[in-house]
């Protein structure tokens, strides 16, 4: 069995769980990577087919990181849906042999590739991750009239969760074509931390892109209500700053609640350090929110990789949250944007007994055992695989 996926890029490092099902998939079938921009670095795995832009091969060769030329990669990608000169040269590539199926990664990846799928007449499945929800239907409305065609071609389209899979359903998709397939991490690269702590202190992590709906804001407004009863309390925030005016809220926050004694702002920890840097941490906190340009998560896999490590989380009941973070088991869920009850999560982890801290610890790395198995994602996605042969 063949199946080519499809992606704008491969791979940034926020999809790294990706990489890691591809690798499982390989075991299984012959896996080939297609997008107009492809770096040749960890996520892409030996005996992998990559099927690189000659136009990217000649301007920018063997481009090893995904933070090498960032504009060159905006324009490969971006440009596509106006210029669609790779998915012209990708049906040049495949027509003589096509693969069995194509895997579009994104809903407007799916969009751009259907009618490469229906030339070569093979199915298409569709992954929806986040953005590709609503926030691009408001900023692009033109995509309302190509998702009702998506839904309608479209073999399969695979949600997160049954919250991704209800929104899907509500924006057109036919139910019998939706599948859940739960992004999960390689629990093997994310040990168990045995780790304990004692009443009066706290040690919060937020490792997660800088942009809007990450709650950075509410992270901080809480710590500063809740810093003057829980005077051992510290934050490290760590991630890529990808939007400029979250990094300058953060900033001006951090400035004006007199936190810089108490928060350490660190750059973006690559992937392979990121199980080691977890480890130093009591309990990782997310307070996600939707924005008011109708950007949410959808399941953020850094909040997963964390609970593996035995790391309880503070978050907000937002989208696909809820299936990840239980209260009172796993971790603390306060309303979003509420940083008065974040703040009250934080005061109650902070003064928590270490025997209760271990409850939370073991429950959160059960949770992702049972719940989000890497090994049961793949072979989910396979058996999906299997029945469009």
């Amino acid at each position: 069995m063949k199946v080519v996926h499809l992606f704008d890029w491969y791979l940034p490092s926020t999809l790294s769980w990706v990489g890691r099902l591809l690798f499982r998939l390989q075991e299984h079938c012959e896996i080939s990577v297609a997008a107009p921009w492809i770096v040749q670095g960890e996520y892409l795995i030996a005996g992998m087919q990559s099927l690189v832009f000659p136009l990217q091969n000649r301007l920018f060769p063997n481009v090893q990181s995904e933070w090498q030329y960032p504009l060159g990669q905006r324009l490969f990608a971006r440009s596509q849906r106006f210029m669609p000169l790779y998915p012209r040269w990708l049906y040049e590539q495949l027509r003589a042999s096509p693969p069995d199926m194509f895997h579009a990664h994104f809903g407007p990846t799916g969009c751009l590739y259907l009618p490469l799928a229906e030339k070569l007449d093979r199915p298409l499945i569709v992954t929806f991750y986040g953005f590709d929800y609503r926030k691009l239907l408001l900023r692009r409305p033109v995509f309302i009239k190509k998702y009702r065609r998506l839904f309608d071609r479209a073999a399969r389209v695979i949600a997160a969760s049954a919250t991704g899979a209800e929104a899907l359903a509500a924006m057109g998709c036919p139910s019998e074509k939706l599948a859940v397939v739960a992004p999960s991490p390689a629990l093997e690269r994310f040990p168990f931390v045995h780790s304990e702590k004692p009443a009066g202190q706290l040690n919060l992590v937020q490792a997660a892109t800088f942009t809007p709906k990450k709650g950075h804001a509410t992270t901080l407004n809480a710590l500063a209500l809740a810093l003057p009863d829980c005077p051992n309390l510290r934050l490290t925030l760590a991630g890529e700053k990808y939007d400029r005016g979250t990094v300058r809220e953060v900033e001006t926050l951090i400035r004006t609640l007199h936190l810089h004694q108490v928060v350490e702002w660190l750059d973006f920890v690559p992937h392979v350090q990121m199980a080691d840097f977890l480890a130093r941490f009591d309990a990782f906190i997310q307070p996600s929110r939707t924005t008011a340009a109708g950007d949410h998560e959808a399941t953020p896999v850094a909040l997963l990789e964390a609970m593996a490590t035995g790391l309880p989380v503070l978050a907000t009941r937002h989208f696909d949250l809820p299936d990840q973070v239980i209260t009172g088991f796993n971790g603390w869920l306060a309303e979003e944007g509420n940083a008065p009850g974040l703040a009250d999560a934080i005061k109650q982890f902070y003064f928590m007994q270490n025997s209760d801290y271990q409850y939370y610890r073991q429950n959160a790395r059960q949770h992702v055992e049972t719940n989000f198995s890497l090994e049961r994602s793949s072979e989910r996605l396979l058996a999906l695989y299997k029945t469009l042969l």
